[in-house]
């Protein structure tokens, strides 16, 4: 008996955070009375049936869940709700998902997801619009990922000659210990801007990685500075047992459901696709886009002038007091490039396939990262370089510049 209330009580729980949460985002989700549900992706089916339930029309939300479940079986959410329809049409539910015996950390959880995933339609960005951290995409950087923590979600957009397009975006789950990564274990997804260093397919991973991985450049050279610890942060895939998972599932990837990644692994070059990780998007016209990236890019042609000047005091005002470059602190560049520049008789700078980007949650920093042809009269070459500029005294300065940094697999 006492076992029996206990389920009955359980049970209860159950239903009343599930009317809890309908009742929640009832005013986010957008019905469409007018819904072909083999034409429609999983997530969609998956608002479209709370659309249904807000304006009470309990037998369509009861069809798309339906549809939904045939397609992705192992669709946990999806489950839960419907087996709580059942439940609430009077069926039992032992037909359904887990039967309703979901332990508290696994409803959490899949509440969780199902608030990210309608929240965002609350938050969609406007048509046209571009993130402010996606500053400048080099001729070469075809595509770019940009994944928005708060909202956990991903959005790939592609170089339409110069001009970032948004072309895809996807639910995506990250570290369960939160954001800002600083140390080994801490189970927390860094923060900043990323590149992607290579891919591992799952012949390669446990199965608890889906369908292959993209490792990103964690820790990258800012990361080591700050003397962050810890490695192999990915986008990855999602175990294979289930479609997706709960917002905070992982040790600090990034993980989307295995459908998602594959399109999104077949779509971007798997070597330095930048990915921009942050929690503090903000989404600007085309206009004011276009405004900030000139703002930018104008520093960085002011410090090659100013190199190619000759003179080396102009040249030196673009460095910070903090600079260090892993070999040199300020004190010691500045001697060595006076001491190198006044030897030259003319200096010629040339920078090719620059790309910025602002760091999503520290708007005092951007990373530029090009081609640098140089040119003297005793030495020439060519090398890639990359520069964390930051802001002193109101000032855009060069805390850090060097060879790309790959991090660790």
């Amino acid at each position: 008996m006492k076992q029996k209330f206990s389920d009955h009580r359980d049970g209860l729980k159950r239903r009343l955070a599930l009317v809890t949460l309908y009742a929640s985002f009832s005013c986010l989700v957008q019905a469409d009375p007018v819904v072909s549900e083999m034409n429609y992706d999983r997530e969609t089916l998956l608002l479209a049936s709370l659309g249904d339930l807000q304006n009470n029309q309990m037998s369509g939300a009861v069809s798309k869940l339906k549809t939904l479940l045939e397609q992705q079986p192992d669709f946990r959410l999806a489950q839960l709700i419907y087996a709580d329809l059942m439940a609430a049409q009077g069926a039992p539910l032992s037909a359904v998902g887990n039967n309703g015996k979901s332990d508290s950390k696994t409803l959490q959880g899949l509440i969780s997801e199902a608030r990210a995933r309608i929240s965002v339609s609350a938050s969609k960005p406007e048509p046209g619009t571009i993130p402010d951290s996606l500053l400048k995409m080099s001729p070469e950087q075809e595509h770019v990922i940009v994944i928005d923590l708060k909202n956990s979600r991903l959005y790939l957009f592609s170089n339409q000659n110069g001009v970032p397009e948004l072309i895809r975006d996807y639910y995506v789950s990250y570290g369960r210990g939160g954001v800002d990564k600083r140390k080994r274990g801490d189970l927390k997804t860094p923060l900043g801007v990323y590149f992607t260093t290579g891919r591992l397919k799952d012949e390669q991973l446990p199965p608890r990685y889906g369908t292959g991985a993209l490792p990103i450049n964690y820790p990258n050279a800012w990361d080591t500075r700050l003397g962050n610890t810890g490695s192999g942060i990915w986008v990855h895939g999602s175990p294979k047992d289930t479609f997706s998972r709960p917002p905070k599932a992982s040790e600090g990837c990034l993980s989307l459901s295995n459908n998602h990644f594959t399109e999104l692994d077949g779509i971007v070059d798997f070597n330095a696709t930048p990915v921009l990780i942050g929690t503090e998007f903000k989404w600007l016209e085309r206009s004011a886009w276009q405004a900030k990236q000139a703002s930018l890019q104008d520093v960085v042609e002011q410090w090659r002038d100013d190199w190619q000047s000759l003179d080396a005091d102009s040249y030196l005002t673009h460095y910070a007091s903090s600079f260090n470059s892993g070999d040199m602190d300020y004190s010691q560049f500045v001697e060595h490039k006076r001491r190198v520049n006044g030897n030259k008789s003319f200096i010629d700078v040339e920078l090719e396939n620059l790309s910025i980007y602002q760091h999503p949650d520290k708007p005092g920093m951007f990373i530029a990262t090009f081609q640098q042809n140089y040119s003297s009269d005793n030495y020439s070459g060519s090398s890639q370089k990359r520069q964390y500029w930051i802001q002193e005294n109101d000032q855009w300065k060069i805390a850090y510049e060097g060879k790309p940094h790959r991090g660790k697999p």
